[in-house]
């Protein structure tokens, strides 16, 4: 895209058809010129005629290198002004010549509007009146200055000059308008981008705290329970009692083990509005916990909510990791868990009573829970806020129920 002070002509579309018709009228101007002249001294061509078939060849030429086949866009001023004082010179040459190139020379306002900068347009209208009253005049300046004639030419001028400068806005303006929207749709690409990539993060680092879980808590049974095995068929022969026992222990392991896997899958399902709510997906959440954990869980949510489902799953997805944490890493004997509801946020807090917090929990490696929910509640611009002592640790995640379209495709 061009700067600001550049001039850039429009040449898509429109402006290419319109280009089209130019070229034929010019080419097609001059070449009429041409056989007008020549008809007119049929019979008696000399040199004159000669001269004038080069000189309409040399413009048609100059014009198709400058306008037809160069694709440099804009053109430099320097090589407009050498190309239109040639073109001039050469019109000029040719309505000396012939008197009926004077009526040719005019159509160079037409290509000066179309594609020279406003630094140039001036000099060239003066240049191109110029020549056509000397030419007209026999090259000659008039003994007597006829003032009407002048003050004609000048309001025509004007005239011209005030169409080629509004002209020249209108493109002007269009183009910093589609500059303007160009810019906005790569930057809602790039957006768009973001949100994919730091969405492909997060499910990425679910599926490594999956992973982790199912290692850390069904793994370690599996090897538990075969250590075990092995044990209880070596006192079989031996001590029939305590292989009993150690049976025993298998089948309590067994249970905590299926409980965990229970855990473990239920937390890849995400809360559908079609069979539950946010209110009844969090209040199972919280009486599961108590009747599993045997700890004192206590919650308040809101009658009026009705989140859209991106920050229906966010909060559910807060409450279930922060309330996990509770369970297996904060030795806590109580829980409580607040969803208030305003017009334009949901605030989740959850406070519990244990040791707190190690200072680099989100930091530490392979523990990537806090990160998750600060980066899916941050995705949706809302805020997570830990704070934590050795009195406990509170959770608050603020999430605005306003989000916008490309955080709602989550």
């Amino acid at each position: 895209m061009t700067t600001p002070t550049e001039y850039s002509p429009l040449r898509p579309g429109l402006f290419e058809r319109w280009l089209v018709v130019w070229h034929i009228v010019y080419i097609g101007g001059l070449l009429a010129a041409l056989a007008f002249a020549l008809w007119n001294t049929r019979g008696a061509w000399g040199w004159r005629e000669a001269a004038l078939v080069a000189v309409v060849a040399t413009l048609i030429v100059a014009y198709a290198r400058v306008l037809i086949f160069e694709k440099r866009w804009p053109h430099p001023t320097w090589f407009l002004a050498l190309y239109f004082s040639f073109a001039l010179a050469l019109l000029g040459l040719a309505a000396w010549l012939n008197p009926v190139f004077v009526y040719v020379i005019g159509m160079l306002f037409g290509q000066m509007f179309a594609i020279v900068p406003p630094v140039l347009v001036v000099p060239g209208v003066v240049a191109v009146l110029a020549v056509i009253i000397l030419s007209a005049n026999g090259w000659q300046l008039p003994a007597v200055m006829n003032w009407a004639a002048a003050l004609s030419i000048g309001a025509q001028a004007a005239l011209a000059l005030l169409l080629y400068f509004y002209i020249y806005h209108v493109f002007r303006t269009s183009q910093e308008r589609a500059g303007l929207v160009n810019e906005l749709r790569a930057a809602n690409e790039q957006l768009a981008r973001a949100h994919e990539q730091q969405r492909e993060l997060i499910l990425l680092r679910e599926r490594e705290r999956m992973a982790r879980d199912l290692h850390d808590g069904l793994g370690h049974s599996l090897v538990a329970l075969s250590v075990q095995l092995e044990a209880v068929q070596r006192l079989y022969a031996v001590d029939p009692d305590r292989a009993s026992a150690q049976i025993d222990d298998m089948k309590r392991l067994t249970r905590d083990s299926m409980a965990e896997l229970r855990r473990t899958l239920d937390a890849l399902r995400t809360p559908d509005a079609a069979d539950q709510s946010l209110r009844e997906a969090i209040e199972h959440l919280c009486a599961t916990l108590a009747a599993r954990a045997g700890l004192k869980v206590s919650w308040r949510i809101d009658d009026n909510l009705n989140p859209p489902p991106p920050v229906a799953e966010t909060l559910w997805r807060v409450a279930q990791e922060a309330l996990a944490n509770v369970e297996r890493h904060a030795a806590a004997t109580a829980v409580s868990l607040a969803l208030d509801a305003r017009p334009d946020a949901l605030t989740l807090t959850i406070i519990d009573d244990g040791h707190g917090l190690p200072p680099d929990a989100e930091t530490r490696p392979g523990h990537y829970g806090l990160r998750g929910m600060r980066e899916r509640v941050e995705s949706l611009g809302g805020t997570l806020t830990l704070s934590s002592n050795d009195a406990g640790t509170t959770v608050a995640a603020r999430v605005p129920v306003n989000s916008s379209p490309v955080d709602q495709e989550r």
